[in-house]
């Protein structure tokens, strides 16, 4: 009780009326009791039931609310588990902590939705094992957690050892999804032995039971007899199902005679009266100490609070508003974690239970202040259990961890930046004694940091060789006189293995801007040297390959057209002056500005690389072929360049237009053959007609001599030998037509007119081995660009080595097919016989020159038919036949699929 100072008679009065009050309550207390003695001994029955049945509900809400609090817990796991934040070893550690908190809990774990068991709490459980499934029993329970979607309670049941057990299953669901069950074992033992104290346990004897009153569990630990008369039952819910705890008192040992509590009253009201007389003086006495402590209380800068054993605050002084801003009336009754950052609330959870077992603690925490700000404060906390009260003082410290923060940040930069550099760093002091290196400093060297700090020259890096000239560096560089571009060294590893180093120091200055020492920056230069030397070894390399070669390289500046590289062919050809000088200055073979796709001039360095020019020039002065590709790209200054190279092809132009010419003879030669070979065939052919003639000629010379006719049946056999005239004619003209001599015309020519000519050949060949032709390629096939005579060579000939294969076949199979499709952006021609077919060995060998598979060939046919092809940008290919035989096919690219071909790139 604080008594708060008055002056003046109302002050000395109503301190007069506080000494004297005790006085008078204590005769009014003495009369009181006698009066009410013999009461409490009628209503002591009374009374002790109900104290019973307080203290089996507090029993009750106790251990309900510790249900509660372990279904928090199993929901948390859950919400986790369903957002994939909780892995294996952290359910492990989180649960087996939380287990060894609550021994009423044997068992946690995670049942998938499959129904089997994935991770079980803890380790050495024989109950639970990861692949076990739920039983019949334990399913039903976790279908209907899964239901109601809450937590859900099993039937008591007895366990391998004998123990009362019960479940409970939690459901896990993502979204709307089920995820699978936590489920958790209550030992009901555990629930009596952990969840009610133990001067419950010596006050009542307890009992659980099941719904058919069955005792599972008991503390019976007193040999005391109890009363049935003081017997009270409480059903249980959660868990519910039925179990129910039951609390009996233990009768006392023995009775105490009436008359001694009214002895005892008249005694202690005699004592209390001494005792209130020898207090009197030393009540005033802390009447002043208590002021004295109320204005330290309420004056404090730190906070000064009480707590109960829960934590939770029974007052506090005012500093509690100046540092987070809450008025001190509002916290009183709250909890303090809750004002506890979440990533502190651990640790202060922790420090809150040690102060609940009656241990001090000290911890550090972020306490949220009321407009949600953090201040970071130190409690120190003491209990005492026996009046159940927390002592506590917190002091703000948040100005201090933000020093401590900032100069922790500024630390662990710079040492993480000089641990990440891959400069070597040393520092030596004025004397040159070496006192910190970083970690590239190490790695360069090959000692450790130990190995190194504190010793002092000659360094154990340093080459045996070399002593005298490393001692002669360090003193230049104590006396401030290093190069400024530092010292290039050699340094011998741990290793033995030697190299080389560049060293640059500079003074070291302290925040008092004095010199403290020397700073060495050492790079690896060991890696470079050894580039730089196969990069003068690869130039030269190269040079000397450029200067080999009998092809012309040169390289050009695209702005002033100035020569700047030239290989010693080039040189050989256009001059041994040609460096320096522009390229058209010299007789070049090179393109014109138009025909490259864009102007080099205006090419920028991002666009490069990219192609100019390739293609084969010729030379008006030399009268010599080249084949140039020219190509922009990067000179080593920079600048855009032409680099171009020009290979003589004089010799390959001259063969290449020898071997077209024999080409053109070889293809003529071969026409002239098929005509040779159908001579007897084509006489007959014109015998016809010219026979057709001659009688209708004759006929009508007889009817006009005897003068006997009619006009209209002469014109009608005018008429026939006309056609007949016209027959031979055309036979005549396509022979005529197929085998003279021109160079080839490309135009845009209709598949389906080729291939009719060409079967007009091969109709007369068919009818003489007895094969029939049919004819399946369509007018309506797009255009193609070639040489009608040529194609017309490629599909007779095809289609004459197909009727040729099929002599030897029955008469019925003697059927050759002529088709046709569109394949993309090509013309496919099939040409498919029912011969004796082609083996694969001799399919390899087909195409090529002077090869055949007949008795009387010449080996040319099929090899000019490819040349034909490719000629036109075809393919000419041969395939088995399913049905027997072979079928040759070829392709054409049509009239728009060429030109797209020879736009330019």
């Amino acid at each position: 009780m604080t008594i708060l100072a008055r002056s003046g008679k109302e002050g000395a009065s109503r301190l007069e009326l506080f000494t004297t009050a005790p006085y008078v309550a204590v005769v009014v207390f003495a009369l009181a009791m006698l009066t009410i003695v013999w009461m409490l001994q009628s209503q002591e029955e009374v009374v002790e039931r109900s104290a019973l049945g307080r203290d089996v509900q507090w029993a009750e809400r106790t251990m309900r609310t510790h249900f509660l609090a372990n279904e928090e817990f199993l929901n948390e796991l859950a919400r986790e588990i369903a957002s994939d934040t909780l892995d294996s070893d952290a359910f492990q550690l989180r649960t087996n902590q939380y287990l060894a908190n609550n021994p009423e809990l044997i068992n946690v774990v995670w049942i998938d939705a499959s129904g089997k068991v994935r991770w079980s709490a803890p380790f050495d459980t024989t109950d639970w094992l990861p692949g076990d499934t739920l039983s019949a029993t334990q399913g039903q329970v976790a279908r209907h957690a899964r239901e109601i979607g809450r937590a859900a309670y099993g039937q008591p049941y007895r366990g391998h050892s004998g123990s009362a057990l019960v479940e409970v299953f939690i459901p896990v669901q993502r979204g709307r999804a089920p995820w699978g069950m936590i489920a958790a074992v209550y030992s009901v033992d555990g629930l009596l032995l952990h969840l009610v104290p133990s001067w419950f346990s010596e006050k009542y004897r307890l009992t659980l039971t099941d719904g058919n009153a069955e005792t599972l569990a008991s503390n019976a630990i007193s040999t005391n007899a109890t009363d049935p008369g003081l017997s009270s039952l409480i059903v249980f819910d959660p868990p519910g199902n039925g179990l129910a705890l039951r609390a009996t008192a233990y009768r006392g040992d023995t009775q105490l005679p009436n008359e001694l509590p009214v002895s005892l009253i008249i005694g202690l009201s005699v004592l209390v009266f001494w005792s209130l007389w020898a207090q009197r003086g030393h009540m005033l006495r802390r009447i002043k100490v208590e002021k004295e402590r109320d204005r330290i209380f309420n004056l404090s800068l730190d906070v000064l609070c009480t707590l109960n054993l829960n934590g939770n605050y029974r007052r506090l002084n005012p500093a509690i508003e100046r540092i987070l801003g809450y008025p001190a009336e509002s916290m009183i009754g709250r909890p303090l974690l809750d004002l506890v950052h979440p990533e502190d609330l651990e640790g202060a959870s922790e420090q809150m239970q040690l102060l609940a077992r009656g241990r001090p603690a000290t911890f550090e925490a972020r306490m949220r202040c009321a407009d949600g700000r953090y201040k970071w404060l130190v409690w120190s906390a003491n209990p005492v259990p026996d009046e159940r009260v927390i002592y506590a003082v917190a002091h703000n410290v948040t100005d201090r961890k933000a020093a401590e923060d900032a100069w922790r940040a500024e630390s662990a930069f710079r040492r993480a930046m000089e641990e990440s550099v891959l400069t070597g760093l040393r520092a030596t002091d004025m004397k040159g004694r070496i006192i910190y290196v970083n970690r590239a400093f190490c790695e360069l060297t090959g000692y450790s940091e130990s190995e190194l700090v504190g010793i002092d020259s000659p360094f154990p890096y340093w080459p045996d060789d070399e002593i005298d000239r490393n001692e002669h560096n360090l003193a230049l560089s104590l006396a401030g006189e290093a190069p400024v571009d530092g010292f290039e060294l050699r340094i011998k590893r741990k290793d033995g293995n030697i190299g080389f180093v560049r060293l640059m120091v500079s003074p070291l200055v302290d925040a008092a801007g004095q010199q403290t020492g020397w700073m060495a920056a050492m790079n690896d230069i060991t890696e470079s040297k050894r580039i730089h030397a196969e990069l003068e070894a690869a130039h030269e390399r190269f040079v000397a390959v450029l200067d080999g070669l009998d092809t012309a390289v040169f390289v050009a500046d695209v702005q002033s057209d100035a020569i700047l590289y030239a290989n010693h062919a080039f040189l050989s050809d256009f001059g041994l002056d040609a460096v320096g000088r522009t390229t058209h200055s010299l007789a070049l073979p090179q393109p014109e500005l138009g025909d490259y796709p864009v102007d080099p001039r205006r090419l920028t360095p991002e666009q490069l690389p990219r192609e100019l020019f390739d293609g084969e020039l010729h030379h008006p002065l030399s009268a010599r072929w080249f084949h140039v590709r020219e190509r922009a790209t990067r000179w080593v200054d920079g600048r855009v360049v032409r680099m171009a190279v020009a290979t003589n092809i004089t010799d390959r132009k001259t063969v290449e237009e020898l071997n077209r010419q024999q080409e053109e003879r070889l293809q003529r030669t071969s026409r002239l053959i098929t005509m040779g070979e159908m001579a007897s065939t084509l006489a007959h052919e014109l015998n016809q007609p010219l026979s057709a003639i001659a009688n209708y000629s004759s006929g009508c010379v007889n009817r006009l001599q005897s003068g006997r006719y009619k006009p209209e049946e002469l014109l009608v056999a005018m008429q026939k030998a006309a056609h007949q005239a016209d027959r031979a004619g055309k036979i005549i003209r396509r022979v005529r037509d197929f085998v003279r001599k021109s160079e080839p015309r490309r135009s845009a020519v209709r598949l389906f007119d080729v291939v009719e000519d060409a079967l007009g050949f091969a109709e007369i060949d068919a009818r003489k081995h007895g094969a029939r032709i049919d004819n399946r390629v369509t007018a309506d096939l797009p255009p193609i660009y070639a040489d009608r005579i040529m194609v017309e060579q490629v599909v007779l000939n095809l289609v004459k080595n197909g009727i040729e294969a099929m002599k030897d076949s029955d008469e019925d199979r003697r059927i050759l097919t002529v088709s046709a499709r569109v394949a993309e952006s090509m013309i496919e021609v099939s040409v498919i016989d029912h011969g004796h077919g082609i083996s694969a060995e001799d399919r390899e060998k087909l195409f090529n020159a002077f090869y055949t598979t007949k008795s009387d060939g010449m080996g040319m046919g099929l090899n000019i038919c490819r040349s034909i092809i490719e000629f036109h940008n075809g393919r000419l290919w041969v395939d088995n036949n399913p049905e027997g035989g072979s079928i040759f096919r070829f392709t054409l690219p049509t009239e728009n699929a060429l030109e797209h071909l020879s736009e330019p790139v």
